[in-house]
Order: structure tokens, then C-alpha cells, then sequence
């Protein structure tokens, strides 16, 4: 009988060179604790980075990324009480939005923004529970994308491995989000926003009436800051809330190509109109 060693070997190469194609998260944390933890992620290939091209590092103040993380609502399932609900947890608005600032200006073009912010709350005032929110962001063009994966997830108490980390296109929670102004939906739990829209200046908080109407109203939330950090001159961005995805790629590439030389300023003004006539 033939010998099998060779056969082996050829498996194990086979394994071997199977393992290496596939892509390896590369972590760079921003900030670690027990209830916010912020890190940067990158994907890399035979040890080299997976491009991405974000238009990043960018500068985006704190109080701007409060702004507009408290206008993302969800509205959960009909067998949950379909209830509207902020995305984020009021306590967590600053210090997600400050530790963001930080990590959107030292991410690279291959990086995402990874947030997990862990709210805890007592059960008969004996137990804690803990309840995760998690989400992603980049920045592409003139548009913040986030991915909102878990909203309050409610961590299983015994459950000791790593917690699930959030990823475009995962959608663990059945919830849909909501949109606001200057913010338009990719798919059922993903946003882009216009983030130099002037309506981020000022802070918001969603409430719902007896007979469903949502109502937002400006209030002062607490910021530790006093101070206004301003996110440079306002430029004529598009709104974004009647757009399509296409459209939305489309000027994701459109901005690309003004960004990499490849059109002159008559060019992108040109085409961006004939984007925008569509809707």
C-alpha cells in the first residue's frame, strides 16, 4: 500500500495555507474600563494591512458627538412593547463621545471605532446586571458611519468568555434604528451622518407622546465641558435623510475622487447635483 505521510503532509500545507489567507484583527486600544472600553480595529493579511480607505485621522469636537449620538433612537419589536428608545444610555453620551474624538483622530484609513460601554443596574437591590451597548464608526468622505450592533443588551450573568464585539452587517438585537435630521439609513440598525450639519450644535432629547408623535425638543444636558470646541468652516454637505444607499455610495465615491485629484471642483459640483436630482 502507498505510503500516507505524503497525503498527510499535503493536508497539513493545505490547512496551513488555508489559515494564513484569512484576515487577522489588529486591536489599538484608546481607552480601557470596566465600564467603557474604546479601541481601534484593523484587518490584516499576510502581514500586511487590509485597505479601507476612511478618510481619517479627523477631527470631530466631543460635544459635537454627544449632539448627535443622543438623536439615534431604536424602536424595538412588537412582542417587546414596540417602544421608542434613546440608542445610547444618557450616562453614556460624553465619555462615548469624548473617548470617540480621541480615536477618530488617531485612527488611520484602515481603522475602525469600536465602542462597548457596559451599564449596570441592580436586580431587588442585590444582584447587578450588566447591559452592553456597543457600536462601530468611521468616517468616509463627508459622513460619520455608525453601526449600532447591541442597545442595553442585557449580558448573561454566568457568561465568562470575551463579550461579542460589534461588526458591519451583524445584527444581534432585533431592534431598528431611527434616524434624525442630517442623518440618513443604510440598513435597519446603520446610519451616515452629515456630521458638520450646524443642527449638531445643539443638544436634543426624543419624547413620545400618548399618541405616538415623537416630539425632540433642544435641552441642556450636562457636559463636563464648558466650552464649545468648533469642527472647522460648515460646508454645503448634502442632507442626508431622503437618500438612498446608492446615492450615498455614490457620493462616498464621488468625494473619493475629488479627495484623490481624480475630478476638478466643476466636475464634483456636476455630478454631485445630477447624485442629488435623483431623489
Amino acid at each position: 500500500m502507498p505510503s500516507r505521510a505524503p497525503v498527510a503532509c499535503a493536508l497539513l500545507l493545505l490547512v496551513l495555507g488555508g489559515a494564513a489567507c484569512v484576515s487577522q484583527a489588529v486591536r489599538r486600544n484608546v481607552l480601557q474600563g470596566d465600564t467603557l472600553t474604546v479601541f481601534l480595529r484593523s484587518y490584516s493579511q499576510w502581514g500586511s494591512p487590509v485597505a479601507q480607505e476612511y478618510d481619517q485621522p479627523v477631527t470631530i469636537s466631543a460635544v459635537r458627538l454627544a449632539h448627535i449620538l443622543s438623536r439615534l433612537d431604536i424602536r424595538t419589536p412588537v412582542e417587546d412593547g414596540n417602544e421608542r428608545l434613546p440608542a445610547i444610555p444618557t450616562e453614556f453620551l460624553y465619555p462615548v463621545a469624548d473617548a470617540m474624538t480621541k480615536a477618530l483622530s488617531e485612527a488611520t484609513s484602515d481603522e475602525q471605532v469600536v465602542v462597548m460601554a457596559i451599564r449596570r443596574t441592580k436586580n431587588f437591590y442585590l444582584f447587578d446586571r450588566k447591559h452592553l451597548t456597543s457600536l462601530l464608526a468611521y468616517v468616509r468622505g463627508d459622513h460619520l458611519f455608525i453601526h449600532l450592533s447591541r442597545s442595553d443588551w442585557e449580558i448573561p450573568p454566568r457568561r465568562k468568555d470575551k463579550l461579542p464585539e460589534p461588526y458591519v452587517g451583524d445584527h444581534p438585537m432585533p431592534f431598528r434604528i431611527y434616524p434624525g435630521t442630517a442623518m440618513a439609513q443604510i440598513d435597519a440598525q446603520s446610519v451616515a451622518v452629515d456630521w458638520r450639519d450646524p443642527i449638531f450644535r445643539e443638544p436634543t432629547r426624543t419624547q413620545i407622546t400618548p399618541g405616538g408623535e415623537v416630539v425632540r425638543r433642544t435641552i441642556l444636558m450636562e457636559s463636563p465641558r464648558s466650552d464649545w470646541e468648533e469642527d472647522g468652516p460648515q460646508g454645503s454637505a448634502p442632507k442626508l435623510e431622503e437618500l438612498s444607499p446608492d446615492q450615498l455610495r455614490e457620493l462616498a465615491d464621488l468625494e473619493e475622487g475629488r479627495r484623490r485629484g481624480l475630478i476638478d471642483e466643476a466636475g464634483y459640483r456636476s455630478q454631485r447635483d445630477q447624485i442629488l436630482g435623483r431623489q
